[in-house]
Parts: C-alpha cells; sequence; structure tokens
C-alpha cells in the first residue's frame, strides 16, 4: 500500500505536467488549425484537473503535514488551491470558447498559478 506520505508527491507532477502539455497543444492547434490538436489539449487539461484535485486532497491528508510550519503550509494549500480553480476554467473554457481573450487570461494565470505553487511545493521539501 503507497502511503499518503509518497502519494501527493507521486501524484503532484502529474497536473503541472498536462497543463504545460495542454497548453502547448492549443497553441499548436491555434498555428496549424487542427482540430484534433485542440481535442488533444483540451483533455489534456481535463485529465491535468482530476490530477490537481486529487494532489490536492492527498496533500491534505499527509501525515508530514505537521513536521513543518504552518505558514508554509498553508501557503503552498493556497497556492494549490488557485491553481486547482484556475485550472478548472482553463479545462472549461478549452472546450468552449477555447482561444477567446478571457480563455488566454486564465491560461496566463494558471501558469503564474503553477509556478508559484511548484516554488511554494519545492522550498517544502528542501
Amino acid at each position: 500500500m503507497i502511503s499518503s506520505v509518497s502519494f501527493h508527491p507521486f501524484i503532484s507532477h502529474f497536473s503541472p505536467a498536462l497543463f504545460v502539455a495542454g497548453l502547448t497543444l492549443l497553441f499548436l492547434a491555434r498555428k496549424r488549425n487542427d482540430e484534433k490538436l485542440k481535442a488533444a489539449g483540451a483533455f489534456n487539461l481535463s485529465l491535468g484537473l482530476f490530477a490537481a484535485v486529487v494532489a490536492g486532497f492527498s496533500g491534505m491528508v499527509s501525515v508530514d503535514i505537521n513536521l513543518r510550519t504552518v505558514v508554509d503550509v498553508e501557503g503552498h494549500q493556497g497556492y494549490g488551491f488557485l491553481f486547482t480553480v484556475l485550472y478548472g476554467f482553463s479545462a472549461g473554457y478549452a472546450y468552449t470558447n477555447t482561444f477567446s481573450r478571457t480563455a488566454l487570461g486564465f491560461y496566463m494565470a494558471g501558469l503564474l498559478s503553477m509556478a508559484t505553487c511548484l516554488f511554494t511545493g519545492y522550498q517544502l521539501v528542501f
């Protein structure tokens, strides 16, 4: 059985990778005007959203959470929650208005929150 300590670091790598891959596919779809790439990008964002939700819940129940300061842990959890919410909007817009100005704003805000969440997670590890 995988403990909750090792499960969160395992699953948390999927959501940023799928977010970047999904946005890359959407960029290529717009550049090449290819509907298959657009569908693949939206599907990547959907899978990544599921991984972000699972990573969020597994991070909340990690047994090593008491080994860190409250400020560090809650900062990472807050950025993780923001990233998950923006991920949801990005995935929704990827299926509806993929290249609208609002969608591009959510994609950029998602990238920024992802970078901040990854940095705070890095600080918790090292």
